[in-house]
Parts: structure tokens; C-alpha cells; sequence
């Protein structure tokens, strides 16, 4: 989806790659193949998408997510919290890529200074699944994130509300980056409008600051459906 190239944290591709490896391996079952990065089953959620909503183009499907979700981001990464004390870094509404269930991907830097990855039903708020990020890079990317929180002055919460006065709507995902430019730290935040599209809003963490807001390229020039 359009967010992301940012959103480099979610394991969505991951539970794709395993998945795809299985079957090939030689899986016997569908609920084999739907499995995540622990190896364990495929998120369950109370929501679902159909499956011709699943390969719509990236704001098409934003706006099929958005009508199904039952819960805020703001609600999502509540949760999360309760599950796993820390501070959010970045959150995605997002469909399994297997049974199209409905959910949010919550990313936690826990207090014990670890990334977590939290899966919440879009539907009921309830807490599917929770790992610690324990990949070959896991030391690497919580430095970086550590070090982003430095640099962090507002938190989620504050980046969301900048980005919706700036683009009333709602939020489908927030990301704590480094800014290319400059290599300061930013919220990247998506949000579908109430004008129907989806909206790309970054915003200086350290002071709150709106430095860029557009629409996103499939609003003006279609798309291949490709995420």
C-alpha cells in the first residue's frame, strides 16, 4: 500500500513469504499455509474482507477497511499498550493476506527494550496475536528505534490529531521515521478523507509541525493493483 515503503515494521510480507514457502514445501493443509512469522496460524479476526475487496487498489481497499473497521487506531493502539506497556511506533489497518480478516498491526517498543508486533480484531479490540521481534536484525532496528524516540517530542497520539486538522477523516496508519531529507525524525501518517481519498501527512516529531501533506498517487493516476 501507499504508506509503505514506510511501513517497514508491519509482517504482513513476512507471513506472506512463509506461507507461499510451506505450500511449496509442501503444506497439506490451508491452515498450514496460513501461517504468521512465529509459524503459528493465520489471524482469525471477527471482521473479514471479501475476497474481491482484498485485491482492490490501495485506496479502494483503504475505503472497504475503513467501512468494516469497528475500532479507531486510537482504540487499537490501546490495546496494544494494555498487552504490551511501552510506546507505539507505528500502526496499520490492514487485511491477513490469506482469510482477509480484518485487523491492526501494532508495533510497541516495550519497556523491556524490545520491538513487539501486536495483532488487534478490527472488530472487537481483542489482542490475536503478540511476538517479540527476534529476526536476525532485531538488535539493529531496536537501536533505530530507540534512537527515533529520542528524537520524538509529540507521540502518536498528538501526530494523529496534527494530521487529521490538517486532512479531517480517518487515520488507516501512523509510522515513526527518519525523515530522507534531512534524517529528522517525522510521523508518517495515512489518512482516508472525507473526501473519499487517501491522504499521505508528515509531520515533525519533534514540534508538531505539518511539513508535508498530498494526495496519493493512485488518486491522480490509477493504479496496477500491485500493494
Amino acid at each position: 500500500m501507499k504508506a509503505t515503503a514506510k511501513r517497514t515494521l508491519t509482517p504482513r510480507a513476512v507471513v506472506l513469504a512463509t506461507a507461499t514457502a510451506v505450500a511449496l514445501i509442501g503444506g497439506t493443509g490451508a491452515a498450514t499455509a496460513f501461517a504468521d512469522d512465529d509459524g503459528g496460524p493465520a489471524p482469525q479476526s471477527s471482521v473479514q474482507l471479501s475476497r474481491n475487496e482484498r485485491h482492490l487498489d490501495d485506496t479502494a481497499k483503504d475505503r472497504a477497511q475503513v467501512k468494516a473497521d469497528k475500532i479507531s487506531q486510537s482504540e487499537a493502539t490501546a490495546k496494544a499498550l494494555q498487552a504490551v506497556p511501552g510506546t507505539a511506533t507505528s500502526a496499520e489497518l490492514d487485511n491477513a493476506d490469506r482469510n482477509g480478516s480484518l485487523i491492526w498491526e501494532v508495533d510497541v517498543f516495550g519497556k523491556d527494550h524490545k520491538s513487539h508486533d501486536v495483532t488487534i480484531d478490527a472488530g472487537n479490540g481483542k489482542v490475536l496475536n503478540q511476538h517479540t521481534d527476534r529476526d536476525d536484525d532485531a538488535a539493529q532496528d531496536a537501536a533505530e528505534t530507540q534512537a527515533l524516540l529520542k528524537g520524538d517530542k509529540i507521540g502518536h497520539d498528538k501526530a494523529t490529531d496534527k494530521a487529521l486538522k490538517a486532512v479531517p477523516g480517518t487515520v488507516v496508519s501512523y509510522s515513526l521515521d527518519d525523515n530522507d531529507r534531512n534524517g529528522s525524525t517525522v510521523w508518517e501518517v495515512d489518512v482516508l478523507g472525507k473526501d473519499h481519498k487517501s491522504h499521505d501527512v508528515t509531520i515533525d516529531a519533534a514540534g508538531g509541525k505539518v511539513l508535508n501533506q498530498h494526495v496519493d498517487q493512485d488518486d491522480n493516476d490509477g493504479d496496477d493493483g500491485d500493494d
